[in-house]
């Protein structure tokens, strides 16, 4: 009997271990503070749930991810702050965001007009040994790295409050804001418009009040914000392809193996499909939109917008990006 009853205590005790090993795996897991500017229920959102299910799911307990969306954890400035000191552990918004930190200079190349054919060459490009090496770098300069440039975002497109605009020339003489990203404000310069530089919380009362006749975005930043209603012609010169980019922090990204990294890259690159999906949707909705607003939707003649733009980067060459860097991305295009 006393054996029986040793034999039945130790197989009860082994059953109860058993059953609180998840509870235990979950009580260790290392939460991901994961932020980002896009609000709740937009596609950059929803990208995230899917990383979140990645990494919650294939990490078997070890990790597990935080959301947080509509700024919570503060703009991107404060966020890539947050990140080199390690107060937030990740972020998800615009790749070249990463530009305005030390040693981020090079990212200033997405901003070459017409540098990508689309975003599927785009999001190709930036994920290539050459990028991942400019990534290890800022990474080693900054304390934020970049481990996946996944989810292709809406292309540039001019929005007037007059119009249409199908050439350059008929943006003349206009007043657009334009990000201050040397680029594009020497793009601009070129064809005679007056850039006029001013942040995204205030576009709409300038447009409303003609203070600006019109400003470059996509349908992603311009749509939620209702431009439209106050400039009613937009001009799809799709001049530039943007990727949104998944970041980490270094100090976070050191103490991880390499197996943990692996995971996390594969749920960026899952995540960025799910962003790509419902961008592109939402691009062909906001057309409708436009129409039913009553604004004016062309495709202007881009070759000319293409031609006129071309070389504006050439004195950038070398000195933001490593010389060549342009004329090698046209190289694997098949453009040259």
């Amino acid at each position: 009997m006393r054996r029986q009853f040793l034999g039945w205590l130790a197989a009860t005790c082994a059953a109860a271990a058993m059953a609180a090993l998840p509870a235990a795996a979950s009580a260790q897991a290392k939460t991901i503070k994961m932020a980002t500017i896009a609000i709740h229920g937009s596609p950059w959102h929803k990208a995230l749930m899917k990383f979140k299910e990645v990494v919650d799911k294939e990490s078997h307990g070890k990790y597990t991810v935080s959301i947080y969306t509509d700024g919570q954890l503060g703009d991107i400035p404060q966020l890539l702050s947050a990140m080199q000191i390690g107060t937030v552990d990740m972020g998800y918004f615009g790749l070249s965001s990463i530009s305005f930190v030390k040693g981020g200079e090079p990212l200033n190349i997405i901003y070459v007009p017409y540098l990508f054919k689309n975003g599927e060459w785009a999001e190709k490009i930036l994920n290539n040994d050459e990028f991942n090496g400019i990534y290890d770098k800022v990474a080693q300069t900054s304390g934020v790295r970049v481990f996946g440039a996944w989810g292709q975002r809406s292309a540039r497109a001019i929005q007037t409050i007059k119009g249409p605009i199908r050439t350059p020339e008929d943006l003349r003489g206009m007043r657009l804001r334009i990000p201050t990203i040397p680029i594009l404000k020497a793009a601009f310069d070129r064809i005679g418009v007056q850039v006029t530089p001013m942040g995204m919380l205030e576009i709409y009362n300038a447009l409303s009040r003609g203070m600006v006749d019109g400003q470059d975005n996509g349908f992603d930043l311009a749509m939620p914000a209702k431009y439209y209603e106050a400039a009613k012609y937009w001009s799809a010169t799709d001049h530039v392809y943007e990727i949104v980019g998944f970041f980490v922090s270094e100090r976070l990204w050191k103490k991880m193996s390499d197996e943990d990294r692996a995971m996390f890259k594969k749920a960026s690159q899952e995540a960025g499909a799910v962003a790509t999906e419902l961008t592109r949707q939402f691009d062909k909705d906001s057309i409708d939109v436009l129409k039913k607003a009553g604004a004016t939707y062309v495709v202007p003649d881009k070759a000319a917008f293409r031609k006129a733009f071309e070389g504006v980067e050439a004195p950038y060459d070398g000195k933001l990006w490593p010389k060549g860097m342009v004329e090698r991305i046209h190289q694997i295009q098949g453009d040259k």
